[in-house]
Formats: structure tokens, C-alpha cells, sequence
């Protein structure tokens, strides 16, 4: 069996092949799922100035339901949606509008953003944080090795005076 695409919005799964994924990326059930989707994440007032534009859906108002749904191209807004679209307008402003008088009564000083600038600083890296001292470093091997004679030279550990000689501070890698 082939690869198979699964679209998101559609919850379908098909062969994938360029035809197959092209025909259902045009087709209208894949645009009406897909504008469904983010029609969820639209602020309250760019949803209703879309919908105060369209001419409201006979159907809608008639029956209550409209084959289209969300693909329609008239309005399905009724009045209670959008009396709550407005109010929350409404709310969204005057929490914008309070946001700027606290602003205006309380300007934020420089010590109050250098401090919350040298909190979210990170750290440069962690080699500049936990540098030894090489000179201090003292290795030794672990006791199940202490027995074992003529050890490979990769398990011995090094001497003291091959880490004075090696300078890290130059180095770059990668």
C-alpha cells in the first residue's frame, strides 16, 4: 500500500499522488471545511463586519437550518450573535482603553525593564557556566577497573599536565 494523505480539516485520507491532493485541495467540501476552521479563530469585529455584508439567508430565517451550513454565502447571523459580537466589541475596547490610562498613570521606568529584560536573558551557553578549573581536575579510574592490569590506553585516565596545556577559551566548534 502507498502513501496516503490525510487532510485535517476534512478528516479524509486518500492516496497521495499530486492529482489526488490537488483535486481535493480545490474541491468545495475541502474549502467549506477548511474556512469552518478558521472562522473559529476570527476576532469578534472583522466576524461580524463580514457578516453585516452578506444578505441574511432565507433559508435560515424559514426553517432554521440551510443545506449550504457554514458555506453558505448568505448570513446565518441572527440577532442574539450578533448582540453578543457587539458586546463583546464592546468588552474587548474597554479593556484596550483601561490597558492605556494604567499605561499613562503608571509609564514603565527603565530599572523596571532592565530588570525584566535581565530575567528573560538567557544564559550565553552552558560551557561559560560550569568551566572547571583544569589545573584543580583530578581523575581516577571507577573500583571495578582498579584490579585490571595493562588497560587499554582509552580507559586509563589522563595525567594532570596534559589538561595544563590545553586552552578551551579559543576553541570553536561547530
Amino acid at each position: 500500500m502507498g502513501k496516503r494523505y490525510y487532510c485535517d480539516f476534512c478528516d479524509k485520507s486518500f492516496a497521495d499522488n499530486p492529482t489526488n491532493r490537488k483535486n481535493h485541495l480545490k474541491g468545495v467540501s475541502h474549502q467549506r471545511m477548511r474556512k469552518l476552521h478558521y472562522s473559529f479563530f476570527k476576532d469578534p469585529s472583522s466576524l461580524l463586519a463580514e457578516e453585516s455584508t452578506k444578505k441574511p439567508c432565507r433559508t435560515m430565517m424559514t426553517s432554521g437550518e440551510c443545506p449550504f451550513g457554514e458555506g453558505c454565502k448568505y448570513s446565518h447571523l441572527t440577532e442574539d450573535r450578533k448582540k453578543q459580537l457587539e458586546q463583546q466589541i464592546l468588552q474587548e475596547k474597554a479593556e484596550s482603553v483601561r490597558k492605556k490610562r494604567k499605561l499613562e498613570e503608571n509609564p514603565p521606568s527603565i530599572e523596571d525593564w532592565l530588570a525584566k529584560r535581565a530575567k528573560a536573558k538567557k544564559p550565553e551557553s552552558p560551557r561559560t557556566e560550569l568551566k572547571p578549573n583544569l589545573a584543580q581536575l583530578a581523575f581516577s579510574l571507577p573500583p571495578t577497573l582498579l584490579g585490571v592490569t595493562n588497560l587499554p590506553p582509552s580507559l586509563l585516565p589522563p595525567p594532570p599536565h596534559v589538561w595544563c596545556s590545553i586552552n578551551l577559551e579559543q576553541e570553536e566548534w561547530g
